[in-house]
């Protein structure tokens, strides 16, 4: 380690850090943490508009009838890329944790 490098890490240290990697990890973290709730509250709003969860929702997503076909559409395909999304989220949030 350079004395640039050992100079760096000391003001992360000052900051209650133990290294510039262990500020990354939390801010990263922080980060998808935050990625998290966005899709969770995008899913909750689809379940809340259907009053089911997305399995169910596929299941009778043609006898859904007071739901027009373009909207039921759109939202199936926006409502499983969310659940896309919070799984990868979710993934890479448990090899931060490991």
């Amino acid at each position: 380690m350079t004395v640039e490098q050992a100079s760096i890490e000391q003001v992360f240290q000052k900051a209650g850090y133990s290294s510039s990697t262990d500020y990354a990890i939390k801010k990263m973290q922080e980060e998808l943490l935050r990625e998290l709730k966005v899709c969770s509250d995008r899913i909750d709003a689809f379940e809340a508009k259907y009053g089911m969860r997305y399995e169910e929702f596929d299941k009778r997503f043609n006898d859904l009838t007071q739901f027009g076909l373009f909207e039921r559409e759109d939202d199936i395909m926006d409502w499983r890329a969310e659940l896309v999304v919070l799984r990868g989220v979710e993934k890479r949030l448990a090899k931060l944790v490991k």
